[in-house]
């Protein structure tokens, strides 16, 4: 629901055609998140938000090191949607996997947890 596809509008009852229906939805996010991955690395590192200088740098270490304005999804839609309007190849994108966050120690933030 209201993941982009909205679902809660075509009312489908039938679960066969519900499931056909999910795995559609399933390669099509695909494509748009490759395709919107693939476009936001393309834009030029200057006019991207610089997190270390709006939130400080202990937060750069618990949040993204880039802030997004428009979603991997929505730049996906709209690079598909601009390539059919100006009758040009359908864009394929990658899938880039961006580094996972580091995590605090907890030692040195002041949690002690037993396990």
């Amino acid at each position: 629901k209201r993941g982009g596809w909205q679902w809660q509008r075509t009312r489908m009852t039938d679960p066969g055609r519900a499931a056909r229906w999910w795995l559609v939805v399933a390669v099509a996010t695909l494509w748009l998140v490759s395709v919107g991955g693939v476009a936001a690395d393309a834009i030029a590192t200057s006019t991207v938000l610089d997190v270390t200088a709006v939130l400080g740098a202990g937060a750069v270490a618990r949040r993204a090191p880039r802030l997004r304005l428009v979603s991997v999804f929505q730049r996906g839609w709209s690079t598909i949607l601009v390539a059919l309007l100006r009758h040009e190849p359908l864009p394929i994108g990658r899938l880039i996997p961006e580094p996972w966050p580091a995590l605090e120690d907890p030692v040195s933030a002041g949690a002690s947890h037993a396990f």
